[in-house]
């Protein structure tokens, strides 16, 4: 029994299993209250596959079950390394729930909890008191079926399905700058105006695989055309006098790419840097928030430049210069009706938001059909 402690506590056999593995233990101050023990994991026992199918759960009385049983097969000779490593899963676990059961002077006084066992936290709580008897075995229920409601929040069995988002996006900005100066006893003006028009368009056909984990495929387009126009009564030349100088740049490029960024790993393996988050709030809404940015593409940016006035002319010149460009992406949606156990997660939705920094207006659509996985 120590042994099988040791291992539950301390982690030395980390599970690698993709399902959350939850582990029941239950204790009693006497044989009246052990009477309770066995109700209680049976019934967390089907909450927990009603609620979250894919859960793997095991318990203290199964494990010793096993080592019992592996015992008289090796003292018969007839053991083997697969029951071994049976074993020693089932101690892999991710989630405890805990029972404890005291009862004293007629009363059943119960305390139970489920506890992520990864970081050290309590994520569900259930205490209750009743008559020691019938009473005492439906507080039990209620009380089994409680904690588990208490995971409600958390992502036991990953939503997993297609996940398709376009952004189409429309920046048409306009920078001033404009102030007095002053050269040659006279007073002049120093006159700076950039625009930038900008169309962008993505589409991000994704697939949710896991919790958080996505992959997927996505293209863009890009058209951009800026135009900076600099007056500048007080230029000061190279040879050191000043004047009049008005300078022209302008710049167009149009970029289309494909693919996404694959800067992560998982399992020993390059992925896609997507992710799809689910966050699920205690009013019974949850947020879907993706992230992810496309592969790099280099574009060419055509830049006509042509300065006219009292000095430094430049006549018109073009020169192509290579840039950079990644489409990120960002979005959240909702809040939406759900919960972790609900079986499908569906929406069809299209927003427009403005960042308020840059006055970029973009419009942006999603439809997901995500279902609980079971297995």
């Amino acid at each position: 029994m120590s042994i099988v402690l040791l291992l539950l506590f301390t982690g030395t056999i980390p599970s690698q299993a993709a399902n959350k593995r939850f582990f029941i233990t239950t204790s009693g101050n006497n044989k009246e209250a052990e009477a309770y023990l066995h109700y209680f994991e049976s019934k967390v026992f089907n909450e927990l596959k009603k609620n979250f199918p894919c859960a793997e759960i095991n318990s203290l009385s199964s494990v010793v079950s096993l080592l019992d049983l592996e015992r008289q097969k090796q003292l018969l000779g007839t053991g083997n390394d697969e029951a071994v490593s049976n074993i020693a899963q089932a101690m892999g676990n991710d989630y405890l729930v805990s029972l404890k059961v005291r009862v004293l002077e007629g009363n059943a006084i119960i305390d139970a909890f489920c506890a992520d066992t990864r970081k050290a936290r309590v994520i569900s709580r259930e205490t209750a008191s009743a008559p020691h008897g019938n009473a005492g075995v439906d507080a039990v229920g209620k009380v089994a079926k409680d904690v588990v409601n208490g995971l409600k929040n958390i992502e036991i069995c990953p939503f997993v399905g297609p996940v398709s988002i376009t952004l189409n996006s429309e920046l048409d900005s306009t920078n001033i700058e404009d102030y007095g100066v002053y050269c040659n006893g006279m007073d002049q003006r120093y006159h700076k105006e950039m625009t930038i028009k900008n169309s962008t368009f993505s589409e991000w056909k994704l697939e949710r695989k896991g919790i958080a984990w996505t992959d997927g495929t996505m293209t863009f387009y890009t058209d951009e055309v800026s135009k900076t126009t600099e007056e500048d009564g007080c230029h000061k030349c190279k040879t050191g006098r000043e004047g009049g100088l008005v300078t022209t740049i302008t710049s167009s490029m149009k970029v289309k790419g494909s693919g996404i960024s694959h800067v992560s790993f998982r399992e020993g393996k390059v992925q896609d840097d997507t992710r799809i988050e689910l966050r699920f709030m205690d009013d019974g809404t949850y947020l879907l928030i993706a992230k992810g940015t496309s592969q790099a593409v280099t574009g060419e940016d055509k830049v006509i430049t042509q300065a006219e006035g009292t000095c430094d002319n430049i006549p018109q010149e073009t020169k192509v210069v290579p840039r950079e460009i990644k489409i990120p992406l960002k979005v959240i949606f909702g809040p939406y009706e759900g919960k972790t156990t609900d079986k499908v997660l569906q929406q069809k939705d299209t927003k427009e938001i403005t960042d308020p920094a840059t006055k970029e207006k973009s419009t942006i659509t999603i439809e997901f059909t995500l279902n609980q996985k079971d297995k």
